[in-house]
């Protein structure tokens, strides 16, 4: 066995019950994209204000979009990272403003650039976006997003393979058993179902554009303006991966929705596939309106400063599940048979999770899809 299938084994010794699509909706907050404002000197008074609306817009400010705002005065002392990005200017219009992916620290990809006074409403939401909030947070395990490519025919054909399989899919594929009870709650009413549905989007407009950047840059190789491509998006809003329309076909699909549907394997939300998309949208009260939020989910936490060493990874705690045990007779310890030997059941549960995870793994290199580059 390969050192990655040890790995994931020892991560999946350890599964809860609940799936990774609810665990990921419940439990885990949205990463925050940078936004970093490069200017010289002082801002006028109605460039504070264009820069006081976007960190108004942050998450960490109270408001709804998962980005931090960094300020950038070209005439000080800046992170190395952030010199280098400045660098790379040119002769542009000041302020100017970098969007850039979520990372433990700075140094992710470049999504979106340019001057201060041309930042609007379409940089942080977009139809294609809300609706996707809306299917989420409504109940959808996984939003298949279709960005159209120029060959109309080709991308109708994708649409319908996907309309033709998931429902047969979502119906196939089993819930993990034990979700919802004690050591493996639900922390939202909604019901807990396999539902799938296919989101198209045009990237052409402006607003659709750079959520089309979100889900191609640094992240595949060399993708074409006019190809269509594929992404599952579930929890909060989180992309599995992003995949060329040529390697869509009935076994990669079953890949993909079996592991979001599966138990989820690990409390590190880093080590599980995906990148979160920029949305405007304030989870917690989409879930829980004016309730208590419950205390297993987490605040978004600000991007680490360049400097400083990012520490070790954020865990966030999963249940160990409950097991089931006869009702009458001695209580056995959790992961032991009735010989006192580890649960052979477990042992190969795991094993089918870390084969499944590497199946994935593999057919999204070879569609050339990576993760995120930083």
């Amino acid at each position: 066995m390969t050192i990655a299938a040890l790995l994931l084994l020892a991560h999946s010794t350890d599964a809860c019950s609940v799936p990774v699509f609810r665990y990921a909706l419940e439990r885990w907050p949205a990463d925050l994209f940078e936004v970093d404002v490069f200017y010289r000197g002082t801002l006028t008074p109605d460039q504070r204000a264009r820069v006081s609306r976007l960190e108004d817009q942050s998450q960490i400010n109270g408001g709804a979009v998962n980005w931090e705002v960094i300020h950038c005065n070209l005439d000080e002392e800046l992170a190395e990272d952030l010199r280098a990005v400045g660098g790379t200017l040119g002769e542009v219009p000041l302020p100017h403003v970098v969007l850039r992916r979520p990372g433990g620290r700075r140094g992710s990809a470049v999504v979106w650039s340019g001057p201060l006074s041309e930042v609007n409403g379409s940089l942080w939401t977009s139809p294609a976006r809300d609706e996707l909030i809306e299917r989420l947070a409504n109940g959808d395990s996984v939003v298949w997003l279709v960005f159209r490519g120029s060959d109309e025919a080709r991308s109708r054909q994708v649409v319908e393979k996907l309309q033709e399989q998931l429902p047969g899919l979502a119906a196939e594929i089993p819930l993990p058993p034990g979700a919802g009870l004690p050591g493996s709650e639900l922390l939202t009413k909604l019901p807990l179902e396999v539902r799938f549905s296919v989101l198209e989007v045009d990237g052409k407009p402006a607003d659709e554009a750079l959520l089309r950047n979100l889900v191609t840059r640094g992240v595949l190789d060399d993708p074409a303006d006019d190809e269509t491509i594929v992404v599952p998006v579930f929890g909060r809003g989180r992309a599995m991966t992003a995949l060329k329309a040529e390697s869509i076909d009935e076994a990669l699909l079953a890949e993909c929705s079996g592991f979001l549907c599966g138990a989820c394997s690990c409390q590190v939300k880093q080590s599980n596939p995906g990148f979160d998309l920029l949305l405007a949208v304030n989870w917690d009260e989409r879930l829980w309106g004016d309730s208590d939020i419950p205390l297993e989910t987490a605040p978004a936490q600000p991007v680490a400063d360049a400097a400083d060493d990012p520490g070790e990874p954020t865990y966030v705690p999963i249940p160990a599940g409950r097991n089931q045990t006869p009702a009458s007779g001695p209580r056995r310890p959790a992961g032991l048979d009735a010989d006192g030997q580890a649960d052979r059941t477990l042992y190969w549960a795991a094993l089918g999770v870390a084969s499944v995870v590497i199946g994935i793994v593999l057919r999204c290199r070879r569609s050339f899809s990576r993760t995120p580059s930083e």
